[in-house]
């Protein structure tokens, strides 16, 4: 991936029907039409639901434990990554909650989307 591509959110947006998704899809997976087009995502949302990961594998075993929650972006689109950092003082493995705003923070290659606490 190049730089540009990990610091930005990006998706598809149909030609169609309007469905936006940041899946890397060659056709729209609502409507079937193949009219997509490149959207980048304002990268701002909020926490949809998670769960704290504690028993990580393969390259995330280093890293639990973890966030890894579903995220609604201010668009409307859902999409899953990790949270990394704090909320309110407190690491975000302790402070996460349902509707925490957040911010996309960059794409890593092997893990995907990063968000942090906004």
């Amino acid at each position: 991936m190049q730089t540009a591509e990990l610091n930005a959110l990006t998706g598809k947006k149909c030609k169609s029907c309007g469905f936006e998704a940041t899946d890397p899809v060659v056709s729209c997976t609502s409507c079937g039409s193949e009219d997509v087009e490149p959207k980048t995502f304002s990268g701002k949302g909020k926490v949809y639901t998670y769960t704290v990961v504690h028993v990580g594998f393969g390259h995330l075993a280093s890293r639990a434990p973890y966030v890894l929650a579903v995220i609604e972006l201010e668009e409307g689109a859902k999409t899953m990554g990790l949270i990394e950092g704090e909320y309110q003082g407190k690491p975000i493995t302790e402070s996460v909650a349902i509707d925490m705003p957040v911010q996309f923070l960059r794409t890593e290659e092997k893990t995907g989307f990063i968000f942090k606490s906004a």
